[in-house]
């Protein structure tokens, strides 16, 4: 093969990788068993709404939430929102069923893909607009999501610049990866406690427990997590003996590790 045809080849590679960068990075698949749909709105970077006025609650990202009620943006929530809606509002795009069918307020819960075939939450986690989050999401799907992660995580993408939160800092309620030193350990009939930094407590119930092993952690280690804070001051007047005023919820064996 003459070196002409050679270096000819070599272009037509580079230009290729700079022109479709989606294609040769992109890890999660395409799954059977969903459907195609029109969005007909896009109203946060994890929220939507189809033409049909079905909702649409994405699995597999969390992102930041948009302002309400006279509260401001969360950081990057604009961003995310956007991000979205540039590549799905008025457009078709497949829709695969997550784990469980609706949530609480009547959503239907799916992973999305793009038009180009990309999977939205993969993209939005590797760029650091949003968290992954494997409760709720196709197990299939769950690894390449964390592993989308990393990549913000390691170049500190918008997010990963104030994430995680120390445990001793928490002083709000909502998402937030969290870490901290466990302080204390407390079996329960129903899970497992396991405080940080004497501020805040993590809570695995008895399903993610037998997941990840009771015998797993030890005073002392340092622990990440995410998920919902909840105050406990805003649902009880006064907290019980050791009880700590902020609670994370752990719902999925991914959503926790030692650091």
């Amino acid at each position: 093969m003459s070196a002409f045809f050679v270096s000819a080849r070599a272009v037509c590679l580079l230009v290729f990788f700079l022109l479709f960068p989606a294609l040769t990075q992109a890890a999660c698949s395409q799954l059977p068993g969903g459907f195609s749909a029109h969005v007909d709105h896009v109203y946060d970077g994890d929220t939507l709404r189809l033409q049909d006025g079905r909702k649409v609650r994405l699995v597999g990202v969390n992102t930041p939430e948009m302002g309400r009620d006279g509260r401001a943006d969360e950081p990057y929530a604009r961003e995310a929102r956007n991000w979205l809606k540039q590549r799905a509002d008025r457009q078709r795009v497949y829709l695969l069923p997550g784990s469980e069918s609706r949530d609480r307020y009547g959503r239907l819960l799916a992973h999305l893909y793009l038009p180009d075939g990309r999977l939205a939450a993969e993209w939005m986690v590797r760029e650091g607009l949003g968290y992954a989050l494997a409760m709720g999401s196709d197990e299939r799907l769950a690894d390449c999501l964390f592993e989308a992660e990393q990549e913000a995580r390691q170049k500190s993408e918008r997010l990963w610049q104030q994430s995680p939160v120390a445990a001793g800092d928490v002083s709000q309620s909502g998402f937030a990866v969290v870490r901290g030193r466990v302080t204390r350990i407390t079996p329960t009939r129903r899970g497992l406690y396991i405080d940080l930094d004497q501020h805040l407590a993590l809570f695995l119930s008895e399903d993610v427990v037998d997941e990840v092993g009771a015998d797993l952690w030890q005073t002392g280690q340092v622990l990440e997590a995410r998920g919902w804070l909840v105050d406990r001051l805003q649902r009880q007047q006064n907290l019980a003996a050791g009880q700590q005023r902020w609670l994370l919820r752990v719902m999925h064996k991914y959503h926790i590790r030692e650091h």
